[in-house]
């Protein structure tokens, strides 16, 4: 039987009105490609407060047809989305939905609905960088917009009816499904199954029980797949994200990538997802990478071989339109700074051109990077650190790359003397085109269950290194806006920094200065800079 295209839309027109049977989303925060932005998906950390809301909501934009079906995507629910057509389920079934029209795509047939999360409760780095910057200035604050907006959807009318019901099962994954299994809100969510790792070798088994009523386990974790096991995306990417290694395998205890092992995709995969994303009107190309320098290594070297044959592939693919990574490691850059050179040619670094890289530094302290993350530095020395730091941001900047770092404020076992080294890192890296996030310590990867860091554990020494980050990503922000966004959000964003961001750099200015004629004596001894936050709560969300 031949099977027309106009058949197969009159099926999943008669599927989309009693509901599919199978509904994939995410948040708004989460499925939106951001105007074509990736990097404005952080503005989701702000808060939902009236006072911000109408200058950062417009970005999340959701371009979907008029049944719900998503035209672009979420990589990771893409992934599940090939795992089940893989396992024999049709588009009749399953949908990657538009989280703002579920009530088109949820139905009387729809017996399972998967979500991905990254930040459901606002517990991620993301939201503390903002918050505590926001309560220093006193301003108002209120939830974060990531975890609102996945209030919404877990509340969200049409699903709620279907769910009271007992025959809609809903199963969570993503990277922050740690949140809710840690606080122990899985229940009061309404969450029947929490899927953890890699959800793509046990997702169709899942949805498979969903579908014929067969109880599903409450925690679940998936196994690493190996890359020709991995499923092919059939809904473009957002922002043309294109996966080509998975994992890290340098071992910090903090992070969830590094705790799985690395792997390397197949050129002919990696063509075809860009090709699938060039098919859906996406003409970007991001190609994604927790070390993009070690692609087609089976250790912690480059394989300049492998990587000179992915440049070259991609060069042709792409036809002259630019493409990018998202982040590299220091170690991987000092060990082959002339592949580092080789990678900026062939993306046509230079002049007028730039790129952005995300690189983690974490630390200034080799002591504490022997603690933590002794792999990080491999193949040198751990008391090489901050000098290899120093050279990796000297190529890249001389590269024409923009960098954004990352320290972490208290790790387990920092001392004054951790931060310090840290404070004097951040300053040796002020002359180059970068900002430095200051990322606050959250119980994830090894650290799971720990205490989280929060406001009432920062010290004056804390607070200090954290300003002197805020204080460079205020300085030097307008490069990324110069040369990541679109003309609208230059405009938008310019208009709104512009406004502000003077009188910002004054007061961190001042509060520095405050810092250092009282000395930084522990909070403890004297009285707290800010208000301890309200823990989280473990009530159901109505």
């Amino acid at each position: 039987m031949i099977i027309t295209e106009e058949r197969v839309e009159e099926q999943t027109t008669m599927a989309s009105r009693k509901g599919f049977e199978i509904v994939l989303t995410a948040s708004r925060a989460v499925m939106s490609n951001y105007r074509g932005n990736q990097g404005m998906g952080l503005s989701s950390a702000f808060p939902s407060h009236p006072l911000f809301a109408p200058f950062i909501q417009p970005i999340f934009t959701l371009e979907s047809d008029e049944e719900g079906r998503m035209q672009q995507t979420h990589l990771g629910l893409g992934k599940i989305e090939g795992a089940l057509l893989d396992e024999g389920f049709s588009r009749n079934q399953v949908i990657v939905a538009d989280p703002t029209k579920l009530n088109k795509v949820i139905g009387p047939n729809t017996k399972a609905v998967g979500i991905t999360c990254l930040d459901p409760l606002g517990l991620g780095y993301g939201v503390k960088v903002t918050s505590f910057l926001i309560k220093k200035l006193k301003l108002p604050y209120s939830q974060s917009i990531i975890a609102r907006y996945f209030q919404e959807l877990i509340t969200d009318k049409t699903f709620q009816r279907f769910r009271e019901k007992g025959d809609l099962r809903t199963i969570v994954g993503g990277p922050g499904v740690w949140q809710i299994a840690d606080t122990g809100m899985q229940r009061s969510l309404g969450i029947d199954c929490i899927v953890e790792w890699e959800g793509e070798s046990i997702a169709p088994r899942l949805f498979r029980q969903a579908i014929e009523g067969v109880s599903l386990p409450q925690n679940v974790r998936g196994r690493a797949l190996p890359p020709r096991e991995v499923p092919l995306l059939r809904t473009p990417s957002r922002c043309g994200i294109v996966e080509i290694t998975r994992g890290c395998g340098r071992g910090c205890r903090f992070c969830y990538p590094t705790q799985i092992p690395f792997r390397s995709f197949p050129i002919d995969i990696i063509l075809h997802e860009i090709r699938l994303n060039r098919r859906g009107g996406i003409p970007q190309v991001s190609l994604h990478s927790d070390d993009a320098m070690r692609y087609g290594s089976n250790s912690l070297k480059p394989n300049p071989k492998a990587m000179l044959q992915l440049l070259q592939a991609v060069k042709e693919e792409t036809q002259g339109r630019r493409f990018g990574f998202d982040f590299f490691s220091v170690a991987s850059v000092m060990q082959n700074p002339r592949l580092l050179g080789t990678i900026a040619e062939y993306m046509e670094l230079g002049g007028r051109h730039f790129s952005t890289i995300e690189v983690g530094i974490e630390t200034g302290s080799p002591d504490l990077l022997a603690k933590h993350m002794p792999g990080k530095v491999k193949p040198f020395k751990t008391r090489e650190w901050p000098h290899l730091v120093k050279e990796a941001a000297n190529l890249l900047h001389e590269l024409q790359w923009i960098v954004c770092y990352s320290i972490i404020l208290g790790l387990p076992d920092e001392t004054p003397d951790d931060i310090q080294r840290t404070n004097e890192l951040v300053d040796d890296l002020k002359d180059f085109n970068c900002v430095i996030i200051p990322i606050i310590f959250m119980p994830a990867g090894g650290f799971r269950r720990r205490h989280s860091f929060g406001i009432e554990d920062m010290s004056h020494a804390h607070w200090d290194l954290y300003l002197n980050c805020m204080e460079l990503i205020l300085k030097n922000a307008q490069l990324f806006i110069t040369h990541s966004f679109s003309p609208f959000l230059q405009r938008m964003v310019r208009g709104a920094m512009n406004f502000g961001l003077g009188y910002i750099r004054k007061k961190i200015r001042k509060w520095r200065w405050t810092l250092h004629r009282q000395g930084f004596s522990s909070q403890t001894e004297e009285e707290p800079l800010l208000a301890t936050p309200a823990p989280v709560q473990k009530e159901a969300i109505h």
